[in-house]
């Protein structure tokens, strides 16, 4: 399991203890150090998926309150490094998502048991929060708590089981993949996108290839309704979408623009909005460079909703993927012929009567 790792500490000694804390762990990633509040608020921006490990010794300094409230709505899993026992700001004593390692006696500074404390609080906070549904509550660990290796209850809360969406999204190494994949795929009970990283001049030509490889009707779509039922719609290339549910029903694409997005149609867009819409989408990120989807995986992974990611290496280039497994977004890690296994449930449990499907 990766631990991407944020770090903010203002003391050198501590950032040099818990650095080498991180250093005994091989799947420790770090994404950034900052020593001072207003740093450590543009880190997490920039890195919101990232764990964040924070010595509350910076809570003193006179521009810690835009630091506080960050953390205060931070969902992500939150490490205060609290050695000396100083007492918490009121809105994150109990706070979701925030755990906190002091010394062994009130006041006294230990920061060797906090070195001993930090790799298991943190592999724990990636677990509980990677199970956890949205609707968990607040969870206070005592410190010596963190020194097992029990598995954190699995708190997730899913909801009906149904999807009303399915969306693949998928990028470097998509054509071939999905001219292999989706052979096996049954008929589409309910509507189903493809995002394909892709200029807008081929999209509807690699539709009409899909279409007599896969002996499915797959069809390019733009801004308007989504392709009816039974039919795969591919998404433009070239722009960007958000999904909407339409009034009358059934949902449709609006034309997004993106700011410094380098590839289109965006992924995280199109699964974010669906989130915002509370759409039942379920996804599945395959092959490809980048990040792209992660984001918006985590959004649907946040609402209950189902995310699969392509088994790394089964993929052609295995970043996006494998950024869904490492942000906690993907709860299914499968070969090719397992998604699609996984999308044929998901079709049958859509036409089966209500409350006789809806499990991966």
């Amino acid at each position: 399991m990766k631990l991407r790792v944020c770090l903010a500490v203002k003391s050198t000694f501590t950032a040099i203890a818990l650095r080498s804390s991180l250093a005994t762990y091989p799947d420790t990633q770090m994404l950034g150090e900052e020593r001072t509040c207003q740093g450590t608020e543009k880190l997490l921006a920039q890195q919101p998926s990232g764990l964040a490990v924070i010595d509350v010794d910076l809570f003193g300094d006179p521009d810690s309150q835009g630091l506080i409230a960050l953390l205060a709505q931070r969902r992500e899993p939150t490490i205060l490094i609290n050695a000396r026992g100083t007492p918490l700001p009121s809105n994150l004593g109990s706070k979701a998502g925030i755990r906190m390692l002091t010394s062994r006696r009130p006041g006294e500074l230990d920061i060797g048991h906090i070195q001993e404390l930090l790799i298991p609080a943190l592999k724990a906070a990636r677990e509980a929060w990677v199970q956890a549904g949205p609707t968990a509550n607040a969870t206070h660990i005592p410190v010596s708590s963190f020194a097992t290796t029990a598995t954190q209850p699995n708190i997730v809360q899913r909801r009906g089981g149904v999807a009303e969406l399915i969306v693949l999204g998928v990028s470097t190494g998509g054509p071939t993949l999905l001219v292999k994949m989706l052979k096996d795929l049954a008929t589409p009970t309910i509507p189903m996108l493809i995002a394909q990283h892709m200029p807008a001049s081929e999209t509807a030509g690699f539709a009409l290839r899909l279409s007599e490889e896969i002996n499915q009707s797959v069809v390019e779509v733009g801004a308007g309704p989504l392709a009816g039922v039974g039919r795969i719609g591919l998404v433009q290339g070239g722009k960007d979408f958000q999904i909407l549910r339409s009034p009358a029903g059934g949902f449709r694409l609006k034309e997004a623009v993106v700011p410094h997005n380098p590839f289109h149609p965006s992924i995280d867009h199109l699964l974010q909005t669906a989130a915002e819409a509370d759409i039942a989408v379920h996804t599945a990120i395959l092959t490809g460079m980048g990040q792209d989807g992660s984001v918006g995986a985590l959004s649907l992974m946040r609402k209950g909703f189902p995310v699969i990611a392509q088994r790394p290496e089964t993929c052609a280039v295995a970043g996006m993927p494998s950024a869904a497994i490492n942000n906690g977004a993907a709860q299914h890690v499968q070969s090719p012929e397992q998604i699609v296994e996984s999308l044929n449930r998901w079709f049958a449990a859509a036409k089966a009567p209500r409350g006789e499907g809806g499990t991966l």
